[in-house]
């Protein structure tokens, strides 16, 4: 019965359904960014962030429990996401802590593109490749973990470089609107269904609206949503179906492990995916988008998330200070791949 009720279904015949599938995705992020917004609003990412601030105790430590959590998430909740969850809980930390919450967003945008690259369902760019491809989810777990591994020893040095030992001062707990924090994490496990396909997005949507509404805080909440950051989001989804219309270059070995990394720089790598999508070569391919996901702002959706909230916490955001961290990360995740793909002759 709820088959009949999919997007997919009902425009079936109407729309092309790759642009169907882009609009359930907007419609998600949408409904999750309201959601963040409520949670903040009742005060519960502030009470949790200063509880995490009280068990870390030093810098080091809380700066490596942030990124390593938003690394592991993202494996399984896709990197988007867990960003849009992450980082304002992050901004309350450094709020609370007088943390460095510039460069420990910028990790986080890094954390969140590496541990992605693990799972078929990590990134849109996982996805599309293990749907074009018709790879086995073990077989792209395989695939994919050799790099996963490097890049979450890479993420960790590069922390626990950056961050000192500096003590954590304790700090008070605050009451936060229980009832409000329970409709907003409700709405929240409403709108993980579509992922699992439980539930389609014209039930999901109404439920979650439903859900905001009665915590009586829908004005604050519209107020505070981030229209330039969807703005976004829906133009980069707009160029990725037309991206799709293109003619999918046939790369292999060398070429297209390096041209789908630098492309993903110039493009985005969800694009950039698309338009290499006729190599043979599903693995090299994977590795590239997914190693060219950090390097400039725009190498991936992950990193202008990561962008768009420290922004507007911190107005002396510079995109350079990004693309600083993000060029380390590329370079150094490409030059320790290579070896083990020349190694294990994949490449």
């Amino acid at each position: 019965m709820l088959e009949d009720y999919y997007l997919s279904r009902l425009l079936s015949g109407h729309l092309d359904p790759r642009l169907v599938s882009n609009l359930e995705f907007l419609i998600l992020l949408f409904l999750m960014m309201l959601v963040m917004n409520a949670l903040e609003l009742s005060g519960m990412l502030s009470s949790v962030g200063r509880r995490i601030v009280n068990r870390a105790g030093t810098e080091r430590r809380l700066a490596l429990l942030l990124c390593f959590l938003v690394f592991l998430a993202s494996a399984f909740l896709t990197n988007d996401v867990v960003l849009l969850g992450i980082v304002p809980l992050t901004i309350v930390v450094g709020v609370v802590s007088r943390v460095d919450v510039r460069t420990l967003g910028i990790f986080e945008g890094i954390a969140a593109n590496a541990g992605s690259l693990l799972t078929p369902f990590g990134n849109p760019q996982n996805i599309f490749i293990s749907v074009h491809y018709d790879v086995p989810v073990g077989d792209f777990l395989l695939g994919m973990l050799p790099l996963w591994l490097i890049s979450l020893a890479l993420l960790l040095l590069l922390v626990a470089a950056r961050f000192g030992e500096r003590r954590l001062h304790p700090v008070r707990m605050k009451h936060s609107h229980r009832w409000m924090a329970a409709l907003g994490i409700l709405a929240l496990l409403f709108i993980f269904l579509p992922f699992g396909r439980l539930l389609p997005i014209i039930v999901i949507a109404p439920v979650v609206l439903g859900l905001l509404l009665s915590t009586g805080k829908m004005p604050r909440i519209l107020r505070m949503f981030d229209w330039r950051l969807f703005g976004l989001f829906v133009v980069i989804a707009f160029v990725t179906y037309f991206a799709l219309t293109l003619y999918a270059l046939e790369l292999s070995g060398p070429a297209l492990l390096f041209s789908s990394a630098g492309l993903s720089q110039v493009v985005s790598n969800v694009p950039a995916t698309f338009v290499l999508s006729g190599a043979a070569d599903w693995r090299l391919l994977a590795i590239g988008v997914n190693i060219g996901g950090s390097g400039t702002l725009i190498s991936s959706i992950a990193t202008l998330i990561a962008y768009r909230y420290v922004k507007r916490y911190d107005a002396r955001t510079r995109a350079l200070d990004f693309m600083k961290w993000g060029a380390l990360f590329f370079s150094a995740q490409l030059l320790a791949t290579v070896p083990v793909l020349l190694w294990t002759g994949i490449l």
